[in-house]
């Protein structure tokens, strides 16, 4: 029987995409969906977003102490996308 090193399949770029996916998808949803935002952040139209890529960089964080740097370029690459879709679809100009 050949046993497998559990630590290399959890450093898995596609559980980094998903990780990363995680929170930004929440954010849209909340605003999306509910007016939670405009009870608790009504001047700060992207707070829940913020807040989003603030957890995301925690987890990142995490991950990159722990040594799993495919986890964590997973998490960078999809808070980035979440960011540029963020300004694409809101029209922000910088």
């Amino acid at each position: 029987m050949v046993w497998t090193n559990t630590a290399s399949v959890k450093n898995n770029l596609w559980i980094g995409l998903g990780i990363g996916l995680i929170f930004p998808s929440l954010a849209f949803l909340l605003v999306r969906f509910t007016d939670l935002e405009l009870h608790f952040l009504p001047e700060k139209p992207m707070a829940t977003y913020t807040i989003a890529i603030l957890i995301n960089l925690i987890f990142l964080r995490f991950a990159y102490r722990s040594g799993n740097d495919h986890v964590g370029k997973g998490i960078i690459i999809m808070t980035f996308l979440a960011m540029i879709l963020y300004l694409l679809t809101h029209k922000v100009t910088v």
